[in-house]
């Protein structure tokens, strides 16, 4: 089992702070294996004793082992890890353009830490053999949502975009069957709705997936599927969905490859058609 799997197994036993230390791990995860309790509870604002029972709640003998689990899991080698962190520790100057493309470029190549490509196709052979897709995104994922729904709309699916007060989404999600899917997006905190979406799903047996940042090992409920990786830039702060959106197109891309030859006439139907409205 994974430590993401073992924090989202036992998130609803977590104190507030214990909380705070696993989210301040999943924004960096590669510090956290490195570093020490001390530096890890110095992170979060909490005291080193917190992250001793923290590793303990977790299962492991105490913090060391929970270390070598974090290195095992999220470092590649000793030697990327250090220079990971030795970039993130002295920062470059120059305009904000620049700060913002190296933190994208950061965070881009720690996605395959995060999120595996079998979890890609996992994700990918759900939607594409779906029913139908529902989707739901809040706030910025806005734009996520619509990507997904467009995308797989070409591949030629029933897809249903959710959106409105929480009488519209009950009344969208009345229908809800098995064999279709729900994904959700969810970052910094779940979205509005969230526990209704995921419950509704688990009672009509149909596949919940949610997209997250770091804190999506937290989640209550727990989706049947959770694609986790931190976005770039600031927590407390500015976040991008550069990250985010790639993961969804390498699900796009995944999802196409799966049956490729109905989704190219699928592609080439759509041209057809564009060709005939305009």
């Amino acid at each position: 089992m994974s430590i993401l799997e073992i924090i989202a197994k036992r998130s609803e036993n977590l104190t507030p702070n214990e909380r705070l230390l696993v989210e301040t791990m999943m924004d960096s995860p590669q510090a956290a294996a490195l570093g020490t309790a001390s530096d890890l509870a110095s992170s979060a604002g909490v005291h080193e004793a917190t992250a001793s029972r923290l590793a303990r709640k977790l299962g492991y003998k105490g913090y060391a082992a929970f270390r070598d689990a974090l290195r095992d899991e999220f470092l590649a080698t000793r030697e990327t890890a250090t220079r990971f962190e030795k970039t993130i520790r002295d920062g470059t100057g120059g305009s904000s353009l620049e700060s913002l493309a190296q933190q994208e470029a950061d965070a881009l190549h720690q996605v395959k830490h995060a999120i595996s490509a079998d979890q890609i196709d996992a994700v990918a052979e759900k939607l594409i053999h779906a029913e139908r897709i529902f989707i739901f995104g809040y706030g910025n994922s806005e734009v996520l949502a619509l990507l997904m729904c467009k995308r797989f709309r070409r591949f030629g699916k029933d897809v249903h975009q959710l959106n409105g007060d929480p009488r519209r989404l009950a009344e969208q999600m009345l229908g809800l069957r098995e064999g279709d899917v729900l994904l959700t997006f969810a970052f910094r905190r779940p979205p509005h709705g969230y526990r209704a979406l995921l419950e509704t799903a688990a009672e009509a047996n149909a596949h919940s997936i949610v997209i997250s940042g770091s804190s999506g090992a937290m989640l209550v409920p727990q989706p049947e599927t959770l694609l986790c990786a931190p976005r770039s830039g600031d927590v407390d702060a500015f976040q991008t969905l550069t990250v985010p959106m790639t993961v969804c197109n390498a699900i796009v891309i995944a999802a196409g490859a799966i049956d490729k030859e109905k989704s190219l006439k699928k592609l080439d139907r759509l041209g057809q058609l564009i060709e005939r409205f305009d």
